[in-house]
């Protein structure tokens, strides 16, 4: 009987530990690379200086969820920055298919 709690205990620290929670956090810089696959229920965006904002694991994209109230209008801020050059901050909060799920974005100049 002991050796089945103690492998329990070792399993619910283990999951308890091992679980990643989600985060969120703000990245600031020129956008450098959009992207549109199919498999992902967003746009990929690639930005300067990234990192695993929302702890989802993957520090090489952001991504704007499909289903986000204001869709076109981001993409479209997304994009006229991209294309002119003018940094963005981009903040994120949690994951979305295992990727940091973009929540707001501003533009200053």
């Amino acid at each position: 009987m002991k050796k089945v709690k103690k492998a329990f205990l070792s399993c619910a620290l283990l999951v308890l530990f091992g679980y990643a929670y989600a985060a969120s956090g703000t990245n600031s810089g020129k956008i450098t690379n959009l992207r549109w696959y199919e498999g992902h229920s967003g746009l990929l965006v690639k930005q300067e200086e990234m990192s695993d904002l929302g702890g989802c694991g993957r520090a090489d994209y952001y991504i704007l969820s499909d289903q986000h109230p204001y869709f076109d209008q981001v993409y479209a801020l997304i994009l006229s920055a991209h294309i002119a050059e003018q940094p963005l901050s981009i903040a994120v909060d949690g994951c979305l298919q295992g990727i940091s799920k973009i929540k707001h974005i501003s533009s200053n100049k």
